[in-house]
């Protein structure tokens, strides 16, 4: 069986940035983030879980060599990063955000790491990938 090098990476990538996702997201509700956009703590914590677990899917579906996987795993990456940046970006940029270096180092891990995933997600659901034989599936 031919190895999926895109596949491993895009698995590996959005992994390592959830490290990075965690304690941004922990310190987003400490911050209280929640009553900011309204939903109570548990409400924002339930629908957490759920997007956790739609992004672990769409590994899951990228391990079965599913274009699916790729597909959910470039939108899951591109919500995370445009909800970061948009949310945190202009304080990141001024300086001062949060408790300093660490916060700093949270969110633009997860930027980085939900970035680079969402583009080789990219590349794997529309790219250039051998479409012919066994391989990817829709």
């Amino acid at each position: 069986m031919k190895r999926d090098w895109l596949g491993l990476l895009v698995i590996g990538v959005s992994l390592l940035s959830l490290p990075f996702v965690l304690p941004h997201v922990v310190e987003d509700f400490a911050e209280e983030i929640t009553h900011r956009v309204g939903l109570s703590t548990a409400s924002a914590a339930f629908l957490l879980g759920g997007y956790l677990a739609l992004q672990s899917l769409g590994l899951v579906l990228v391990a079965l060599r599913r274009r699916a996987g790729f597909v959910l795993t470039f939108w899951i990456g591109l919500i995370w990063v445009s909800g970061a940046v948009l949310d945190h970006g202009p304080a990141v940029w001024r300086g001062g955000f949060r408790s300093g270096t660490l916060s700093v180092l949270w969110v633009v891990g997860l930027v980085v790491g939900q970035s680079v995933s969402a583009a080789l997600a990219a590349w794997g659901a529309w790219g250039h990938r051998d479409r012919g034989g066994p391989g990817l599936a829709d």
